[in-house]
């Protein structure tokens, strides 16, 4: 167990990494790179040792989370106090890179610029607007944002993905994504918050503040500016493992980068990619394609967290899947088999609208609270405005909404 949790947590001060920013509610040490450092196998062995004597065996809660609920605690009551000045109501210009995978210039060789609104829930960004931009499957991994000034991590409330269960090394715990907005995360150009995706794999991204624009010149529209560099392949093993990937890229031969693009296409995210290895270019940004994700994400509901992506490798077709609970209202199990690989992917899905204060508009991406309005047809989308209602039907809606709606 870190030597933090021998301390009280009422009069804890988390500790800074070597740049001066604080990781993972500061309670491991740092690694040279400001990244947290964790002894993964003593964590499984403390866990399988003392099983029993914690939690659903015996009703006590672990030490671990009892320090990290009194963290929670200090951290709600300072959201609560603090004044947002009406950031959550400007635009802002931000830069998201995945850090460690730089170009021959030590600049970062995949990055996006994004102008949206800060009072963007989290959860719903990185849902709808993160994901999609940069190509990361929605809902197959967990995920965490950490306030780089106190180290605060806020992650997807009931998530059930497999890599749930490295949670112990990314922080043990979080707020819920869907409480607070992007606002809650930096206060003025040249903050920068992390974005941690996959327990497991470990892919992290750093995400500055660019611009903040004035109060008047804020329309809360999402919009992709400009981006570098294809998103790595799902499954690749992290940032570390995909430097080096890179690096033995950069100076293969032809055929051997043709094997490596490959593989990239064989990976969840890139699927639908169409086309032959040879016209994958693992530096190129496809501002269209990306613009399609994003469209096709705002048009949708929020990602069903209790339910997330998985594969399956049945014994059984017929088989229950134990990972999913028991469904709500509007929700359903999504079965998508791929023969070739013996096995399905599964989700749960929505087809009820999200709560107005945790959405967004479906045309623009604006967050408009209780102000959204519900399409009148399926009732499953919100709209900022009815000109953007009109909008989107034309240009996407009307392609999804109810049969039964479109046939009145």
């Amino acid at each position: 167990m870190p030597e933090t949790f021998f301390e009280d947590p009422r009069i804890f001060k988390p500790k800074q990494g070597p740049h001066g920013q604080i990781q993972t509610w500061g309670i491991f040490p740092y690694i040279e790179d400001n990244i947290w450092d964790f002894d993964g196998i003593q964590m499984m062995y403390r866990t399988m040792a003392h099983q029993f004597s914690y939690d659903n065996r015996s009703g006590k809660p672990w030490p671990e989370k009892q320090f990290m609920d009194v963290l929670k605690d200090r951290k709600r009551e300072q959201l609560s106090k603090l004044d947002l000045a009406d950031l959550d109501k400007k635009d802002i210009v931000i830069k998201i890179h995945l850090k460690f995978l730089q170009d021959a210039n030590g600049d970062p060789r995949i990055w996006r610029r994004v102008r949206l609104s800060a009072g963007m829930k989290i959860g719903v960004f990185q849902d709808k607007v993160l994901s999609p931009v940069l190509n990361w499957v929605r809902n197959l991994h967990c995920y965490t944002f950490t306030d780089l000034r106190d180290g605060a991590v806020f992650g997807p409330e009931d998530a059930n993905a497999t890599d749930i269960m490295h949670i112990n090394q990314v922080g043990y715990d979080y707020l819920p994504d869907d409480k607070y907005m992007l606002a809650h995360l930096f206060s003025e150009v040249g903050d920068t918050f992390a974005h941690l995706y996959d327990y497991g794999d470990k892919w992290h991204h750093e995400i500055e503040i660019e611009k903040i624009f004035p109060l008047e010149e804020s329309y809360g529209r999402v919009q992709i500016l400009d981006g570098k560099g294809m998103c790595p392949g799902e499954n690749m093993r992290g940032s570390y493992q995909y430097q080096n990937f890179l690096k033995a890229y950069d100076t293969d031969s032809y055929a051997e980068q043709v094997k490596k693009r490959r593989e990239i296409l064989d990976c969840p995210n890139y699927k639908g990619f169409g086309k032959p290895p040879s016209l994958f270019d693992i530096d190129a940004f496809d501002i269209d394609q990306a613009n399609e994700r994003l469209i096709a994400a705002l048009s949708s509901p929020n990602s069903v967290r209790a339910g997330m992506k998985a594969f399956t490798m049945p014994i059984n077709p017929s088989a229950h899947d134990s990972r999913m609970g028991k469904l709500k209202k509007g929700q359903s199990i999504q079965r998508e088999w791929d023969h070739e690989s013996h096995g399905y992917w599964q989700e749960t899905t929505s087809s009820t609208k999200d709560k107005r204060s945790q959405s967004a508009c479906a045309a623009c991406g604006k967050p408009g609270g209780q102000d959204l309005k519900t399409c009148s047809g399926c009732r499953a989308i919100l709209y900022c405005s009815a000109e953007h209602q009109k909008a989107h039907w034309k240009d996407v809606h009307k392609k999804q909404c109810s049969r039964k709606y479109l046939k009145k």
